[in-house]
């Protein structure tokens, strides 16, 4: 077997904007010996933007929660990847549940009837055609992207534990190749920090969710999961600046699904704007509530016509 030039593939990783599969292919050898000496292809493009960020100015990030694709209404994300273009973001984060992966549902075993017609694959084409890439097209080269593991796209695992002839064959990173596109992907229970904000899925669905979720992380939070807005802050009576706020934000998928049965629920449109100084991590929250499909931001109207 011929010897790994090691050297190489560090020097292709500091000096260029490869992925892990081009260099691979360069040097002759398997991405996972690239990964291996220089790691993900997502965290070589975040340090070389980190390097030349001006850390006192404002980073735009706008969070995207619970898709779960296909269940989304086509003229509420066309209003959102309207707002996208205009606000030109720093940072995209999907926070989770992008896709609904209804047909490896635990909740659907033995119900045949529910998964008639759904395939895996076709999740993850549609996804990527409807989704990932009408975003891409948006947004800048250098816009730093993230993937968050919800508990639906965690079903892919689930999924794999009980098949595991399955394994690497259903993953969702190896279908989308996110890593290889310049996506980091936060694994299902951690967290990205956005400043001071930590982002993530969430845990929780009871009432005051909010609370129990800053009563848990003891810190700024944001979080999905629940389709549900609500906040929470602490202040201390020793240090009345050394506030925190847990934030939950609605989802960006249909609110009447089918599988509801017109039950009630407390589920409302939204999408969330963090504004924050890298070299400071103060940050601002502004969650962005959508009625019938619209909504307004800085005095620009986003939906259908009037």
């Amino acid at each position: 077997m011929a010897k790994v030039n090691v050297e190489e593939i560090i020097k292709l990783g500091r000096e260029t904007v490869l992925n892990n599969n081009e260099i691979a292919r360069m040097v002759g050898c398997s991405p996972k010996t690239v990964y291996r000496h220089i790691g993900a292809f997502s965290t070589r493009c975040s340090r070389k933007m980190s390097a030349h960020l001006d850390p006192y100015e404002v980073q735009r990030t706008i969070l995207l929660p619970d898709i779960h694709y296909p269940h989304i209404d086509d003229s509420l994300f066309d209003a959102v990847l309207h707002f996208i273009n205009d606000y030109q973001p720093n940072e995209i984060v999907y926070m989770g549940d992008q896709m609904s992966l209804d047909c490896i549902s635990g909740w659907n075993r033995r119900k045949p009837l529910l998964k008639e017609g759904q395939r895996l694959i076709h999740d993850y084409r549609n996804f990527d055609e409807n989704i990932l890439r009408p975003v891409e097209e948006l947004i800048p080269e250098d816009t730093r992207k993230v993937f968050i593991v919800g508990n639906h796209e965690q079903r892919v695992q689930w999924y794999v534990e009980e098949h595991p002839e399955l394994q690497d064959i259903i993953d969702i990173d190896g279908n989308l190749k996110l890593e290889e596109r310049g996506y980091k992907i936060i694994p299902y229970g951690e967290i990205h920090k956005v400043g001071k904000l930590n982002v993530m899925h969430g845990f929780y669905w009871n009432k005051y969710h909010a609370a129990k979720t800053l009563d848990a992380f003891e810190g700024n939070v944001v979080y999905a999961h629940v389709h549900n807005p609500q906040m929470y802050a602490k202040v201390s009576p020793l240090d009345r600046s050394g506030y925190h706020t847990a934030t939950s934000l609605g989802c960006l998928c249909n609110i009447k699904p089918d599988y509801k049965k017109n039950a009630p629920n407390f589920w409302i449109n939204q999408f969330g704007i963090v504004e924050h100084i890298p070299a400071t991590g103060y940050f601002n929250l502004y969650p962005i509530t959508i009625i019938d499909g619209a909504f307004m931001y800085n005095g620009i109207y986003y939906g259908k016509d009037l």
